[in-house]
């Protein structure tokens, strides 16, 4: 059943002000805010886009979990320990790597490169394999003795590498740390040795400009580290609980050992994502704050016109309370006429962005043509409930207001 106060705020409502400044305020008052919520709609759509597109791109080249030493040290190579971690339900692949920086030249080249040395099962769960835009998804060959590397985009162009060329590898450098340290510098301080590319990986432009995947024997015998690991990727089955594979890692490995999601290894990224979205929420909705003072306006004109007819009503009996919720209702009324076209604007420009994509972000070469989109339903639900906060602050005065001169004069 519908309340008498609401009942009366909706015939203040649907009929036409007498003062024609009055209906043109409140018109302005929805247009206000159906604008602004149709744009907090579509920003906070932009970030979620954003974001689920950077968790998309971490699967291209991140594992599921990591796990690496606490101290920081090298994780011995244990054939037990690795049979232990593969035995865990809903674990596919197990993958040691063993990865640091290096120096690669070629042809009088020289670039810094960061050098991942990957066990044979990193082919074998093809992680990689739709990144590869030019040559071929390998690190060894047939005979399983000769040792390729897949190199990053921007390694390749920047070092002018070329698959033609067989008589010429990338020559790589690698410093023996600890002789450094010691200064003890002999014909072995730094390390070489050389390889030829198989492949050319287009991931993302970080990953391009300063990534080579190399075996890991090769790279293990390249920086003397022939029974350690820096760390070991655990991809997991189709379908599995993260939740719980983890902790069943966890479990396994022991406390000497730390695990880390995929989203976990980027917290810090998606942490300033996050924050990113909440101040742009916040500064929506004081802008939205800013906006709400037309609908105090129009309420308090309304006050002001509808006198003699708030004369009728306390004739007729009704209460302080209930004409007060007459004039919050009426500016909930004014705002949510507003508020839904707004939530259905943003709805259908977000599916018109999602589908055709006609706001590009104009960058050439770009991973991204056009800025993605990713609709929530806490987003249109945090933002009516932002709408209803600030409408109830913009009505408490003119209700206030509606009440006293009603029953004082």
């Amino acid at each position: 059943m519908i309340s008498l106060s609401f009942f009366i705020a909706r015939r203040f409502f649907t009929t036409k002000s007498k003062a024609s400044f009055i209906s043109l305020i409140s018109k302005i008052s929805m247009i206000g805010v159906g604008v602004e919520v149709m744009a907090l709609v579509l920003i906070l759509s932009v970030f979620n886009g954003l974001e689920n597109f950077q968790k998309d791109l971490f699967k291209s080249f991140d594992p599921d979990f990591k796990i690496t030493a606490k101290d920081g040290l090298w994780i011995q190579q244990d054939s037990l320990f690795l049979d232990k971690i593969k035995a865990i339900k809903n674990v596919n692949f197990v993958i040691p790597i063993l990865e640091d920086q290096g120096l690669v030249k070629y042809k009088g080249k020289e670039l810094v490169v960061n050098l991942k040395g990957v066990a044979p099962s990193f082919i074998q769960s093809n992680r990689l394999s739709k990144s590869v835009v030019e040559g071929g998804y390998f690190l060894k060959d047939s005979t399983e003795i000769n040792n390729f590397a897949l190199v990053g985009l921007g390694v390749f162009l920047n070092l002018g590498l070329s698959f033609e060329d067989v008589f010429e590898p990338m020559e790589v450098l690698y410093p023996d740390h600890m002789a450094l340290k010691n200064f003890a510098l002999t014909q072995n301080t730094i390390r070489s040795n050389t390889i030829f590319p198989s492949g050319v990986l287009a991931v993302e432009n970080g990953f391009d400009q300063q990534t080579v995947v190399v075996p890991l024997d090769w790279m293990q015998e390249l920086c003397g580290k022939n029974q350690e690991f820096s760390a070991i990727e655990i991809e997991g089955k189709a379908g599995f609980d993260e939740k719980q594979v983890k902790a069943d890692l966890q479990k396994v490995v022991g406390g000497k050992f730390e695990v880390k999601s995929r989203e976990e290894l980027h917290a810090s990224l998606l942490q300033a994502v996050h924050i990113e979205k909440l101040f742009v929420f916040l500064i929506m909705g004081f802008v939205m704050f800013i906006a709400s003072f037309t609908l105090f306006y129009t309420l308090s004109l309304l006050v002001i016109e509808k006198k003699k007819d708030l004369k009728t009503l306390l004739a007729m009996g009704i209460s302080k309370p209930q004409l007060f919720k007459v004039f919050l209702f009426l500016g909930f009324l004014i705002s949510f006429s507003g508020a839904i076209v707004g939530l259905g604007l943003g709805f259908g420009l977000g599916w018109l962005q999602l589908t055709y994509g006609f706001v590009k972000m104009g960058i050439q070469n770009g991973i991204l043509d056009a800025y993605p989109i990713k609709m929530a339903v806490s987003d249109f639900v945090a933002t009516a409930i932002l709408v209803v906060f600030i409408t109830f602050l913009a009505s408490i005065f003119p209700a206030k207001k509606a009440v006293s001169q009603t029953f004082e004069d």
